[in-house]
């Protein structure tokens, strides 16, 4: 494997930012890479892997499943019962076509699965050539209908694992190894910025971590200094508007669609989840039967899409459309005891979230049914104390601030722990789950 596609491989994972700092210091060139040695030094002495070995952390994202169960049936049914076969693989276009071609050998339309009336009868049948008995075409067609189930959850798992992607990471995970242009540095920075996109929340009141830290900055400027730089892979992940200056109206256009396509997805997922779980849009504190980690996953991805958006609309001098449109951010939905957590420290609902119950929901204005203005949430921010421009609200943040490095923490349930051993052995007994803990290890 080549030192890009190595990084590129990166992008759809959740490896540490110290392990993909290693991986950086060992594939930047010399030269490129004495700029930015002190803070690679640094990111990867502070490595959990590198001190005890291992890392209790998942590296991967949550990969929906196949239907391989189901082919291998399908395959085993057809050779038995119809002397014939069906093509194979678990990819999600393999599958239409694999359904497809079921469908056909027994005669159902895809979509129609209802056992009382969409069922062929022997008539039908044996127009279609098959002669065999009710009781096994019925148990082709009962498959036949649990296949395309199938599909169609597999295919909502991989929508909802894209959106997740784009939350945690924004463009990175589509980029290809093309896109890179075979660019070492851009390819390092690129991989160590999703990296530090993609940390895991922590249970805490004093803000996460931000993403453009002290490597990220010495990668970057690594970047500007290197001929070959793909700035069209950069804007991917970090829409500066330095860095949105370097592409081409067309690059800036094909962008902006992709953005606004995901506001298109997530205004429609928004809003059914919010129609089916009654959340308290008000609080936007969590309660018993919210849907908490799906709309987590969607505010977070429209808040990325929306920074990536007005970042575009900005560096296009198209500005002058937030006069008429500009949807507002979406909040969150804030653990409970988080909540009690602020209060203890006297702080009240968070200025951001006494804005967002100021202005209509966002995904409306996108549709058009109803109307915010940059106008309205200028006076929202002003009536409760929020600086609009600096906190995102009617400008892209600006990313210019630099974050000191901190290691990345073992986490149960948000709560770091010193070592992954014990951060293991906490998970297994359920610890910090808000479930009974069972502390013997015969009974994880």
């Amino acid at each position: 494997m080549d030192s890009v596609t190595a990084l590129h491989a990166t992008l759809r994972r959740r490896e540490t930012p110290e392990t993909v700092a290693k991986l950086v210091r060992d594939v930047l060139p010399d030269q490129q890479a004495k700029y930015a040695l002190p803070f690679l030094a640094d990111v990867i002495s502070q490595s959990v892997k590198g001190f005890f070995g291992w890392s209790s952390m998942a590296t991967t994202f949550n990969e929906p499943g196949n239907a391989s169960v189901q082919i291998a049936k399908v395959r085993e049914l057809v050779r038995l019962f119809l002397n014939s076969d069906v093509s194979n693989g678990d990819d999600p276009d393999a599958l239409d076509a694999i359904i497809d071609e079921f469908d056909r050998l027994i005669a159902k339309t895809r979509g129609r699965s209802n056992f009382k009336d969409d069922r062929p009868n022997r008539a039908a049948r044996r127009e279609h050539g098959l002669s065999i008995s009710r009781r096994r075409y019925g148990k082709l067609f009962r498959l036949a209908a649990r296949l395309e189930r199938k599909a169609a959850r597999l295919r909502e798992e991989q929508a909802k694992l894209e959106l997740v992607l784009v939350s945690k990471a924004a463009l990175a995970p589509r980029l290809k190894v093309e896109d890179f242009g075979g660019d070492i540095p851009t390819a390092a920075f690129v991989a160590y910025y999703a990296a530090r996109m993609k940390l895991r929340s922590e249970f805490t009141i004093s803000g996460q971590q931000r993403p453009f830290d002290t490597l990220s900055a010495a990668l970057l400027n690594v970047c500007e200094g290197n001929p070959g730089t793909s700035w069209w892979a950069i804007a991917h992940v970090f829409p500066r508007s330095d860095v949105l200056a370097r592409l081409t109206d067309h690059q800036r256009g094909q962008l902006l669609g992709i953005w606004f396509g995901i506001l298109q997805v997530l205004s429609d997922r928004l809003d059914a989840v919010q129609s089916r779980t009654a959340i308290n849009m008000e609080t936007m504190v969590v309660k018993r039967g919210n849907d908490s980690t799906t709309w987590n996953v969607l505010a977070g991805a429209w808040n990325r899409a929306r920074d990536h958006w007005i970042a575009l609309i900005e560096a296009m001098g198209m500005e002058a459309l937030f006069d008429t449109t500009l949807p507002g951010k979406v909040m969150r939905l804030m653990a409970a005891d988080v909540a009690a957590w602020h209060r203890s420290q006297g702080q009240g609902t968070h200025p951001d979230t006494l804005v967002w119950q100021s202005l209509p929901w966002p995904w409306l204005v996108l549709r058009g049914e109803a109307t915010c203005t940059r106008e309205d949430i200028d006076a929202a921010c002003r009536a409760h104390g929020v600086d609009a421009e600096k906190n995102g609200w009617t400008k892209a943040r600006p990313k210019v601030a630099i974050a000191a490095f901190r290691p990345t923490p073992e986490l149960v349930h948000g709560v770091a722990v010193s070592n992954p051993y014990l951060a293991d052995y906490l998970r297994r007994v359920g610890a910090f789950s808000g479930k009974p803990v069972r502390p013997k290890l015969d009974q994880v």
